[in-house]
């Protein structure tokens, strides 16, 4: 369970193959800096479906570049689990490591009040809606 925790939120970044729960980013989708990344989400509540676990993920989480941590509750396949991840930051990907573990990596792309988590192979590893 452990290693769930360091993969939500962005969050939240095991790296695994395609599956079912697999989504598209979209055409108008923008690459963005850390600096658009945090203007967007900092010290909010987001929304977030995970899609490479294999299994249902989905979480309520706040990213706070302030506390440099993702915090919130996640819903892993029907199991309620407390999220307190480390934030930080690696050129222009945003990471996320529960503690002890070895932090993973995503490009932030943003479509209006959404931003997705996309892998280095483009795959997308989780979306978010802020608000």
């Amino acid at each position: 369970m452990r290693k769930f925790l360091s993969y939500i939120g962005a969050l939240a970044f095991l790296l695994s193959g395609g599956n079912a729960y697999a989504v598209e980013l979209p055409p108008g989708a923008k690459k963005v800096t850390m600096e658009e990344f945090k203007a967007l989400a900092d010290g909010k509540h987001v929304k977030v479906e995970i899609f490479d676990f294999g299994k249902p993920v989905s979480a309520d989480l706040v990213w706070s570049w302030k506390e440099g941590t993702i915090t919130g509750k996640a819903n892993v396949n029907g199991k309620i689990i407390d999220v307190k991840n480390k934030l930080s930051f690696k050129g222009d990907k945003a990471c996320s490591a529960s503690k002890g573990e070895k932090p993973t990596c995503h490009v932030i792309y943003v479509d209006g009040n959404m931003f997705y988590e996309v892998r280095d192979d483009m795959q997308v590893h989780a979306v978010s809606t802020v608000g």
